[in-house]
């Protein structure tokens, strides 16, 4: 079908020819040029951002890791711990065995007849936290021996007579010092009358009494001197 126009040439439609200008052409290079900038930035950040998230989850997985390392050193140390404190005890106990052996000798010696032991126990003092004072100095002699051990010991007794032959004996002794009663009770053991008793002590090892004469005899010659 043909179709004709007869309108003037001053009503007819106009066509609009479209035409770019360099100006527009600039805008549009510059459009596309941002909008390729954008892509290349969004691609670069997703690929740091996959980086980063990579990098966390080994850093989760080093930190499980080293948790259960941390938690391994820690239960070694308190091994190593349990381990040094019995070899100090073995050493202690293997260090005075045989001084261990003469007290427990001499105090089974001086045991009389009708007193019975239960109890020997053995506690190391406080530390000592009084000083002389300055001026002394020079005029107090050095206590070289340092402080003894104490022990408790404890038994039954048929008599008050029985214990005070046991305190004489100790008094004699070069192991025990300064012995003191603590408490004595009497009581019933299958209807036998006994006394319970409680007495403390300095106990001397043999070697620290070697020790403290050679020091104080070598104190003796420099005051000679």
């Amino acid at each position: 079908m043909i179709e004709i126009n007869l309108l003037p040439k001053e009503l007819r439609r106009r066509k609009k020819v479209f035409a770019l200008t360099k100006n527009t052409l600039y805008f549009l290079f510059g459009c596309a040029g941002v909008f390729v900038i954008l892509i290349f930035l969004t691609v670069l950040q997703q690929g740091k951002l996959k980086s980063l998230e990579h990098k966390i989850s080994e850093a989760k997985k080093r930190k499980s890791q080293l948790k259960e390392t941390i938690q391994l050193v820690d239960a070694l140390g308190e091994i190593k711990k349990k381990i040094l404190d019995r070899m100090s005890a073995i050493e202690s106990l293997d260090k005075n065995r045989s001084t261990w052996i003469e007290i427990m000798e001499d105090l089974s010696l001086r045991v009389p007849e009708n007193v019975w032991l239960s109890s020997f126990k053995e506690t190391s003092p406080p530390p000592s936290s009084s000083k002389p004072p300055q001026d002394d100095t020079l005029k107090q002699k050095p206590s070289f021996s340092p402080p003894n051990s104490k022990v408790t010991i404890e038994g039954y007794a048929f008599s008050i007579n029985n214990l005070a032959t046991f305190l004489i004996r100790l008094l004699k002794s070069n192991y025990f010092r300064n012995p003191e009663l603590a408490f004595v009770k009497a009581v019933e053991v299958e209807k036998q009358k006994v006394f319970i008793f409680q007495l403390d002590s300095e106990l001397l090892y043999s070697s620290q009494v070697v020790q403290d004469m050679e020091k104080e005899k070598s104190f003796a010659q420099k005051e000679e001197e």
